[in-house]
């Protein structure tokens, strides 16, 4: 298993990430919002990709479960904020689709954390 010692994002790495995915893609998943952390510390060279070999076990290095703790506090802080809501359409009314629900706030967001 990977040794992480220090988070690979800080809370506000994650959340300026989420906050830029949900102006450009309105209707996504959850899903659709970790592949955007997940695609970012691979390119930073911090996941995937990479094989260690320690004794006789060969592994690929994972998003951390820190890494995934703070994007679910991340999300969950969107949803207390009532900056996006669960579901998409009819179809995909919940959980985990989301929409943002006030422009306006994620707009602020936006030009807060560029």
């Amino acid at each position: 298993m990977r040794q992480h010692i220090e988070q690979d994002l800080s809370k506000e790495d994650i959340f300026r990430m989420i906050v830029k995915h949900l102006d450009v893609f309105p209707l996504t998943s959850i899903e659709a919002i970790r592949e955007v952390i997940r695609s970012s510390l691979n390119q930073r060279g911090l996941i995937g990709g990479i094989t260690k070999q320690t004794g006789a076990a060969t592994y690929n290095r994972k998003i951390s479960d820190q890494d995934i703790q703070l994007i679910n506090d991340c999300i969950c802080d969107l949803l207390n904020s009532r900056v996006i809501q669960p579901g998409i359409n009819e179809v995909n009314q919940e959980l985990p689709w989301i929409s943002v629900s006030d422009k306006e706030k994620l707009k602020a967001m936006v030009n807060s954390h560029s």
